[in-house]
C-alpha cells in the first residue's frame, strides 16, 4: 500500500480541514509538541481503513465539530483506491469505497457498512491486527508482535506473507483429491463389474443361444397367431355383415307386421260391413214380400179405380167412400215409394256385398 493523500476534518486534534500529499516526499519525520496532532494523523489512517483507532466512539470527533471525516487515497497493486469515513455525533458511521477508473472514481461500496468493510479487507488482504503488527506500529507498542501468542503470531505472519492463499490452495487440492478418489473408486467398482461380466461370457453366450431359439419359436407362434387373427377378423367381418342383414330383415318384418296389422284391421272392417250387408240381404225377402203386397195393393187400387169410374156418377152419393178410397190410395202410394226406395237400397247393398266378397277373396 502506497499512501497518496490524507484529508482530515473534525478528527481528534484537527478541527479545520487538513490535507497531506504523500506524493511530494518519500520519507517524512513528524515532530511537534504533545497534543499537536502527530498521532492523530496515524490514527486517521487506521480509522479510515479499519474503523479502529485509539478510540472508537464519538470522542474521535473534535470537540468543536459536529462530525469527523477522513478521506484516504492510496495505491495498491497498480490501482488507486479512495476510502471516505464519516462519523457524526449520535449517528452511524458512513463508509464509502471507490476505485479510480480513468478520470472518474467508480464506487465499490456495498449495501451496508459492514459489507463495505469486509470488501476493503478482502481487497487489501489485511485486517486491523495484521496491519498494526506488520505495517504500522502503535505508539508504545513496537514490541506488540513479539508479545503475541505463537498461534496469533503464526496467523499474523500467514496473513502478511499471504499464506492463507496457500491454505485455500491446500483445501481446494484436498477437495479435488477427494473427488478424484471417489472417481477412482467408481472406476475400480466398474472394472470389477466388467471383469465379473467377462467371467460370465460363456454362460451369457449359452443363454443368448437359448434366447435366440426361444425368439425363433415366438416368431413362429406370432405368425400363426397373426394368421388366426386374420381368420377371426374375416369371421367377425362376415358376422357383422350377417348382423346387418338380420337387422335389415328385422326392419322388414316390423314393417310387414305393421302392414299385416293394418290389413287385419281392414279385414275386420270388411267383415263388419259384410255382416251388415248380410243383415240387409236377410231383409231382402221381407222387402220383396212387401213389394209383392204393394203390387197386389196396386192391382187392387186399379180395380178400385175401375170401380170408381163405374161409380163416378154416384160420386155425390158415395162421397164418403171415395174420400176413404183417396186416403187409402195416398197411403198406398207412400208405401209404394218407400218400398221402391228400399228396393233400390237392397240392390245397392247387394252390389256392395258382391264387391266385399271379391275383396275378401283377394285377401
Amino acid at each position: 500500500m502506497i499512501p497518496l493523500r490524507l484529508k482530515l476534518t473534525g478528527f481528534l486534534s484537527y478541527r479545520d480541514p487538513v490535507e497531506v500529499d504523500f506524493s511530494t516526499f518519500k520519507l517524512a519525520c513528524i515532530s511537534g509538541h504533545n497534543g499537536a496532532g502527530k498521532s492523530s494523523l496515524l490514527d486517521a489512517i487506521t480509522w479510515v481503513l479499519f474503523g479502529q483507532a485509539r478510540k472508537r466512539d464519538d470522542t474521535l470527533v473534535n470537540s468543536a465539530s459536529d462530525a469527523a471525516e477522513v478521506v484516504f487515497t492510496f495505491r495498491y497493486e497498480e490501482n488507486n483506491y479512495r476510502i471516505q469515513r464519516i462519523l457524526a455525533r449520535g449517528k452511524s458511521t458512513v463508509l464509502e469505497f471507490q476505485i479510480q477508473d480513468g478520470e472518474r472514481w467508480r464506487p465499490l461500496t456495498e449495501a451496508t457498512s459492514r459489507a463495505t468493510q469486509a470488501r476493503i479487507e478482502s481487497v487489501l488482504r489485511l485486517d486491523y491486527e495484521t496491519f498494526v503488527n506488520a505495517s504500522f506500529f502503535l505508539q508504545g507498542k513496537a514490541d506488540q508482535f513479539t508479545q503475541q501468542r505463537p498461534t496469533d503470531r503464526k496467523a499474523i505472519l500467514a496473513s502478511i506473507l499471504g499464506l492463507e492463499q496457500w491454505e485455500t490452495y491446500r483445501e481446494r487440492t484436498s477437495e479435488l483429491r477427494k473427488v478424484l478418489e471417489r472417481e477412482v473408486d467408481k472406476i475400480d467398482g466398474r472394472l470389477v463389474e466388467i471383469n465379473t461380466e467377462l467371467g460370465e461370457e460363456a454362460a451369457r453366450k449359452a443363454h443368448l443361444k437359448e434366447l435366440e431359439v426361444e425368439l425363433t419359436r415366438l416368431q413362429e407362434t406370432r405368425k400363426s397367431q397373426e394368421a388366426l387373427k386374420a381368420t377371426i377378423d374375416q369371421a367377425l367381418s362376415a358376422l357383422k355383415r350377417q348382423q346387418e342383414q338380420v337387422q335389415k330383415l328385422n326392419g322388414q318384418m316390423e314393417r310387414g307386421a305393421i302392414e299385416l296389422s293394418k290389413t287385419t284391421a281392414r279385414q275386420a272392417e270388411r267383415e263388419s260391413e259384410r255382416a251388415q250387408y248380410a243383415r240387409i240381404t236377410a231383409r231382402a225377402e221381407s222387402v220383396h214380400s212387401a213389394y209383392q203386397g204393394w203390387q197386389s195393393a196396386r192391382a187392387e187400387l186399379e180395380k178400385w179405380n175401375t170401380l170408381a169410374e163405374k161409380f163416378r156418377e154416384q160420386e155425390k152419393v158415395r162421397q164418403a167412400p171415395l174420400a176413404k178410397i183417396g186416403a187409402e190410395q195416398a197411403r198406398l202410394e207412400q208405401e209404394r215409394e218407400g218400398l221402391m226406395r228400399q228396393e233400390t237400397q237392397v240392390v245397392e247393398r247387394q252390389a256392395q256385398l258382391a264387391q266385399l266378397e271379391d275383396e275378401l277373396a283377394r285377401v
